[in-house]
């Protein structure tokens, strides 16, 4: 820990509280403002596809339990729960499925959790879609100035980021749409950061999206804890035993938090939006290999093998060459090119028990080979894979791809954001009219009455 940080009169939470109580939404860019609905409308939409997880089911049964309320909505559900049950339901659904977008600063899953709770806190203090998008833009944008205070370091010291920074993201977003004043919005960061927690560890289990249930939940009880009049540790960050010493070795770069309202990191590096249902290091091989089988006219089936070397970035996360769950498949190189070679495409429908059992996935899978090359990394493309198919009458088919369709210079157009969109609610089990209903609402949040629409689903998908 440097002497400038540890001695700093001001603290670093009190010069993010000052930053989010001053925040408002027309002042902030217009591409900024138009970022954070693609990342709203997305992050329900993935919430939805989720809605009749198994997983997703467990959690809300147990918080109709233990949060039970009026006062927040359960996204692709009938059910409202207290904000903090509400938020703990929501961001466990939204990263289920691992569909959920991704940003680069801080190697993290922002949206899941800082969304539920915006939603949670903004309907607790009855305000509007306005509040709602203004709160998301807030909190994200904290999530990612923490990240660049701590680098990518914690990343690779085994913390998962989108529990860690995430809950001080969450605790932001919760306060500005609670319209808490700058010490009581300094309190909720302070006792949101002495709680964020998460270990990469959870990789391929429940604990992995709950994780991000979890943070969101920290954030709106943090502000309303502080909102009551509890107090926290102003320091929590750079105290001696702090967040940045214990959780990042002592490391940090508070200069990054001068960039907080001038640099809008949803466009600056900018957010991945995925197109497909597993981690974000398998995307650009599946696309690749897609890409390289349509070209060259080939079957799936008419690969002998496939060789995918990729970079630190993404070995680290594709960790499960033999999956024995869907969890553990969704970090699995072999399942998702193995999905490809055997089925054509890999979609919301391909995480299922059946999938893995098939006996053509797991032939496919056994032709899959991954190799970790340290050349391969590159801050502009940092999910890249260069790939070799050997075809059954011995030719060599060979590509390389950088960067993913769905990343920020690659974006995923405002159509086909709308089409995941359906596509996802559709596997929730929505109606074409409530999804239709739901759409146009979220187009349109920053005008909307309430953050979301009252009953948005059938009464009887919530009560499965």
């Amino acid at each position: 820990m440097t002497g400038a940080l540890s001695g700093s009169r001001i603290t670093l939470l009190q010069r993010i509280a000052a930053w989010c109580q001053a925040a408002r939404l027309d002042e902030m860019p217009a591409e900024v403002v138009h970022a954070g609905k693609r990342c709203i409308l997305d992050t329900i939409g993935v919430t939805l596809a989720a809605a009749r997880h198994p997983a997703r089911q467990c959690i809300l049964g147990y918080a109709r339990q233990s949060y039970p309320s009026e006062a927040a909505s359960v996204i692709g559900s009938r059910d409202r729960l207290s904000p903090v049950g509400a938020a703990l339901v929501n961001g466990t659904a939204g990263h289920l499925l691992d569909f959920d977008d991704t940003s680069y600063t801080g190697i993290m899953h922002g949206s899941t959790v800082v969304l539920p709770a915006a939603l949670a806190a903004t309907e607790h203090a009855g305000e509007d879609g306005r509040r709602l998008l203004e709160a998301f833009v807030v909190g994200s944008e904290v999530a990612y100035a923490v990240a660049l205070v701590c680098t990518t370091q914690h990343y690779y010291k085994g913390w998962w980021s989108t529990g860690t920074f995430g809950a001080i993201g969450a605790a932001a977003a919760s306060a500005r749409a609670l319209g808490l004043a700058q010490a009581e919005t300094a309190v909720a960061l302070s006792l949101a950061a002495i709680q964020a927690c998460g270990m990469k560890a959870a990789f391929g289990t429940d604990a992995k999206p709950y994780l991000a249930g979890r943070a969101a939940a920290i954030g709106v009880e943090a502000a309303l804890l502080a909102a009551a009049g509890l107090d926290g540790p102003p320091a929590a960050l750079e105290d001696r035993n702090g967040f940045i010493q214990l959780l990042n070795d002592g490391k940090a770069d508070p200069g990054a938090l001068d960039t907080l309202g001038t640099i809008w990191r949803l466009v600056e590096p900018g957010i991945l939006f995925k197109q497909y249902p597993v981690c974000s290091g398998a995307h650009a091989a599946v696309e690749l290999t897609q890409h390289l089988l349509r070209e060259h006219r080939i079957a799936g089936d008419r690969v002998h093998r496939a060789v995918y070397e990729v970079s630190p970035t993404v070995a680290i996360s594709l960790v499960h060459d033999r999956p024995r769950s869907i969890q553990q498949a969704q970090f699995s190189m072999p399942f998702a090119i193995g999905v490809v070679l055997a089925k054509g495409a890999l979609d919301i429908e391909s995480l299922s028990d059946a999938t893995l059992a098939d006996p053509q996935v797991r032939a496919a899978m056994e032709k899959v080979v991954m190799h970790r090359d340290d050349s391969l990394q590159n801050e502009q493309a940092p999910e890249c894979a260069r790939v070799t198919l050997t075809i059954d009458d011995g030719r060599e088919i060979r590509g390389y791809l950088g960067q993913p369709t769905g990343m920020p210079e690659k974006p995923l157009s405002d159509e086909r954001l709308r089409e995941k969109f359906l596509r996802c609610a559709d596997a929730g089990g929505i109606s074409h009219a409530e999804t239709q209903r739901l759409l146009a609402h979220l187009e349109q949040i920053e005008l909307a009455a309430a953050p979301l629409p009252r009953h948005d689903v059938p009464a009887t998908l919530g009560e499965n």
